[in-house]
């Protein structure tokens, strides 16, 4: 059975849309695009060292949806032999007696979440569905945003691949939709650190510690990473201490020595990339200034 009613929606956690109404007044459908019966975004998030893949699910189409799979493309036609899973790594913690836990998947109220096909095959797909039939379904232009699933490591195929809805009634059946990226957007980065001025000394090596200002659109915590740290003129094999490049390294020491007048810059540059893999660089330098010449002694 399927639940109509106000109550049932908003225990779904459903948005209304504006309605099923595709064309502007006065303007011929065939001038306008055509919209996707089902739009499926997604976008994902670092989590506590794991990455979390967030699903959104609207249904423009006339029909109401009854389960949707991540991972799954039928390639909308009849032939089963060519469908295919696209999903490489299992969410953490999966196993093949207890499935996905609780930890590392969100459902829409009345839903659950379980893996497909992880066992016969390389590839597997995820699939949330209804518990029984008095669960709410997915309602003509209706949203639904509590879909997730987490992971240990990234895979790039729970952003890019397929959705395969399957529809309550009607024909067809099911319908294959690409995922939909929903961000596109690199973080915003700024780079500190401190001291940012040091005055030359021979043989001192002093401690730097980096400190940054990062915003993301989705990612509360996009990853960081020191990519590079340069100078204005040649450096000895020792002149850079503790540094790890390619690791989210924010404390190393620079010898605090200049060869040149306008004294010498180190420059650090550092990485920050989001969850769904837009990545922004930002550079910050130090610089090592000569010590202020002794003032003269008055004569008599």
């Amino acid at each position: 059975m399927i639940m109509k009613s106000s109550a049932a929606i908003l225990m779904f956690g459903l948005t209304s849309l504006a309605g099923p109404a595709f064309a502007d007044a006065g303007t011929s459908s065939a001038d306008k695009p055509q919209r996707a019966a089902v739009s499926v975004g997604v976008y994902a998030r670092h989590s506590g060292g794991r990455i979390v893949y967030h699903y959104r699910v609207t249904n423009y189409s006339q029909q109401n949806i009854t389960a949707v799979s991540i991972g799954r493309d039928n390639q909308n036609d009849a032939n089963p032999d060519n469908d295919i899973n696209e999903l490489s790594d299992l969410p953490s913690g999966w196993n093949s007696k207890l499935g996905i836990p609780s930890t590392s998947a969100n459902s829409p109220t009345g839903w659950h979440v379980s893996v497909i096909a992880p066992e016969e095959n390389a590839t597997h797909a995820i699939a949330w569905e209804p518990m029984n039939d008095r669960s709410p379904r997915i309602l003509t232009g209706q949203t639904v945003n509590k879909m997730s699933v987490t992971l240990d490591n990234p895979d790039n195929h729970y952003l890019s691949g397929h959705a395969l809805v399957t529809y309550a009634d009607g024909n067809p059946a099911n319908l294959t939709v690409p995922l939909d990226r929903l961000d596109f957007t690199p973080p915003s980065l700024t780079v500190i650190l401190s001291p940012d001025t040091l005055v030359a000394q021979n043989d001192k090596l002093v401690a730097i510690k980096a400190f940054f200002i990062v915003k993301d659109d989705y990612d509360r915590l996009p990853e960081i990473k020191l990519e590079s740290i340069t100078a204005n003129e040649p450096l000895g094999a020792s002149d850079i201490r503790d540094a790890s490049i390619g690791l989210d390294d924010r404390y190393f020491k620079f010898l605090a020595e200049n060869k040149s007048p306008a004294g010498r810059i180190y420059t650090v540059t550092y990485s920050a990339t989001d969850a769904s893999g837009n990545q922004s660089i930002a550079s910050a330098t130090v610089t090592v200034t000569k010590p202020p010449t002794p003032a003269s002694a008055p004569h008599d």
